[in-house]
């Protein structure tokens, strides 16, 4: 039984698995461990080169998904299939330094009351995209109540109990940051250094991330629904308070203000709440259709380890 399991989701980041590895084994010399790599369905040769690299090396373990099941549920398969007493989650791009896992190592050695430990590093990324992070961030304090200053990221190391406690959760639209605050209070962060990207460029696109923020919100939360309330039932008062007032002019002798304009756009307005709200009960109706349906949360078509199973 390995001590560290390394678990890498990848989806076609063929050209930068070989050093990955490479580099995930010197940081790790001298301690027992497992690099669990799960390749989510890549078009391209992403798994032709696993299987070359788990003859090269011994302690790689390659899951291969038979569908793309996005980076959260390609990370818990990972887990799954990972035997490690202390499981460390890495992307594969190399941002995340594998030389910097000895420090989250190192932080739940020296505090062992900590259940997981989330590596964090200055937003150096241009405005664009440190506006993005400050909002999702912002988004997870309002729809989950992570505390203010604690910033969720992909890089973590966790404790086996940790590792059993999210894959007991069954969710078929996991939000894996939040997850972890919420199943422990022990979750801290780390400082790390982190790189510029070693090969190619990001398969996330604008789209995407504004995606995966909204999922953030919709898939972990029912925060939405409930402003929608406070929306119509703020609506709803405005219309009274202003009906009151219409029939109190015209009991005075005041003829109502004329116009189209006024309906018009309490119309629209009103309109686009209903919509609105239509549009995110049917979100809702569709996350929940999903779990009672219980699908597999993943499918595995391969599994390469060490005793040649």
């Amino acid at each position: 039984m390995p001590e560290i399991s390394v678990v890498v989701p990848t989806f076609s980041g063929a050209p930068g698995l070989p050093e990955l590895v490479r580099r995930i084994g010197d940081a790790l010399e001298g301690r027992s461990h497992e690099i669990v790599i799960v390749n989510d369905a890549s078009p391209d040769d992403t798994w032709e080169v696993l299987e070359k690299l788990a003859v090269e090396h011994p302690d790689l373990v390659a899951v291969d998904l038979l569908g793309n099941r996005g980076q959260a549920l390609a990370t818990l398969a990972g887990l799954a299939h990972a035997t490690g007493e202390i499981a460390v989650t890495v992307d594969d791009d190399l941002q995340q330094p594998p030389e910097e896992i000895p420090k989250l190592l190192a932080a739940l050695d020296a505090e062992p009351r900590w259940d997981a430990v989330v590596g964090t590093w200055p937003r150096d990324h241009g405005f664009v995209r440190s506006l993005g992070s400050w909002f999702h961030a912002f988004v997870d304090r309002i729809a989950h109540g992570t505390p203010k200053g604690f910033r969720h990221t992909s890089f973590r190391a966790m404790r086996r109990r940790m590792v059993e406690a999210l894959l007991s959760h069954e969710s078929r639209t996991p939000v894996l940051g939040p997850m972890l605050r919420q199943l422990s209070s022990q979750v801290h962060n780390v400082e790390v250094a982190h790189h510029d990207r070693a090969h190619g460029s990001s398969t996330i696109t604008m789209r995407e991330s504004v995606g995966r923020v909204i999922s953030n919100l919709v898939h972990g939360t029912t925060q939405p629904l409930r402003w929608l309330s406070r929306v119509g039932f703020l609506t709803a008062f405005v219309a009274l308070t202003l009906g009151v007032i219409f029939l109190v002019r015209w009991a005075l002798g005041a003829s109502p203000p004329p116009g189209w304009t006024s309906s018009f756009l309490a119309t629209t307005f009103f309109g686009g709440i209903i919509l609105l709200g239509i549009g995110l009960l049917g979100e809702y109706t569709g996350i929940v259709v999903r779990e009672v349906r219980r699908p597999p949360r993943w499918s595995v078509r391969t599994v390469l380890r060490r005793d040649g199973d």
